[in-house]
């Protein structure tokens, strides 16, 4: 950890302290959410927090287990693409004990979270690997490959052109991508309107973090999707034979405890702050007051928290030289 980070988690955990001696949060909650604030000043996701966090989209390993189940036979190798501490790896191994996994994340700390998740199972290797260079694995070497909430994050082209190649003759793929995450969506709204209230000045800043780069239902938070990229593939190496929708809640806390997991977008509050002739901790009280207020009126709403699309690939056949 760095001294900007250390400086950051001071400064959360003098703020929560503030927050729990007000009776609004327990300190185990406490701990956890002022380590995930820490994700703005980090340069990627901490694997503690990830491995805390990551846990409310159970109901979609537990999908993909099942897709997986029902399309290899028996004795496959399946291939886990940023499995982060360890899904759908683990799952999917305790549910079919009769196949093989490989887990993989570009970062070794995250292998070795998932290497503690799968103890206990000798059907499962890890390795380091990202989804956009597959080069340590041969071709045609796996019966189908697996990826949670990866896409978004990666150049989803090459991604697909690696899968392709490790997948033998008739594999399959099976991602999962987010059609909409409240908590973003909150953020951006907040953020937006916080604006308006207070007429700060300069415009609304991109967020960087965007976990709905992928999605086909918010077209104008999208960077592409992934008919168009296999559109754009010539000649496109997988077919798509199938989409489910899956949507679940994801209990994270209080609004005011969400405000603070919100922070996991790197919001540059910092320079709407410089910009604004004011402090940091100024701006995100202001945005919290507004996120929770915009949280509330979510919550009646009744709406799920996460909307997320699973895409079931197939591996198409190279075409045929003609002489």
């Amino acid at each position: 950890m760095n001294n900007s980070s250390i400086c950051a988690c001071f400064r959360c955990l003098v703020r929560l302290l503030i927050m729990r001696a007000t009776g609004f949060m327990t300190l185990p909650r406490l701990l956890l959410l002022c380590c995930i604030a820490l994700l703005a000043n980090a340069a990627e996701i901490d694997p503690k927090l990830y491995a805390s966090a990551f846990e409310v989209n159970h109901p979609t390993w537990t999908k993909i287990a099942e897709l997986v189940a029902a399309a290899v036979p028996a004795g496959s190798k399946i291939l886990d693409l940023g499995a982060g501490p360890g899904e759908p790896t683990t799952t999917m191994a305790r549910a079919m004990p009769q196949h093989k996994f490989v887990a993989t994340d570009k970062q070794p700390p995250m292998l070795e979270k998932a290497k503690k998740r799968t103890e206990g199972l000798s059907n499962v290797e890890h390795a380091v690997a990202s989804a956009e260079d597959l080069s340590s694995f041969p071709d045609a070497s796996f019966e189908a490959v697996t990826g949670c909430f990866v896409l978004m994050f990666v150049d989803v082209s090459k991604a697909l052109a690696e899968v392709a190649r490790v997948l033998k003759p008739g594999g399959v793929a099976f991602f999962s991508v987010w059609d909409e995450a409240a908590l973003y969506s909150l953020t951006r709204a907040a953020l937006k309107e916080v604006f308006v209230r207070k007429a700060w000045k300069g415009s609304v800043p991109p967020i960087p973090v965007n976990p709905v780069a992928l999605s086909t239902t918010e077209p104008e938070l999208a960077r592409s999707t992934i008919e168009k990229e296999l559109t754009a593939m010539q000649p496109a190496p997988l077919k798509i034979t199938s989409t489910e929708d899956i949507s679940y809640n994801m209990p994270l806390g209080t609004a005011q405890e969400l405000c603070v997991v919100s922070f996991i977008y790197a919001t540059p509050f910092d320079q709407i702050a410089a910009a604004n002739d004011s402090s940091e901790s100024e701006i995100k009280q202001a945005f919290c007051a507004v996120f929770e207020e915009l949280a509330a009126v979510r919550r009646v709403s009744g709406k799920k928290d996460g909307n997320a699309k699973i895409y079931t690939l197939e591996k198409l056949q190279a075409p045929r030289e003609e002489f």
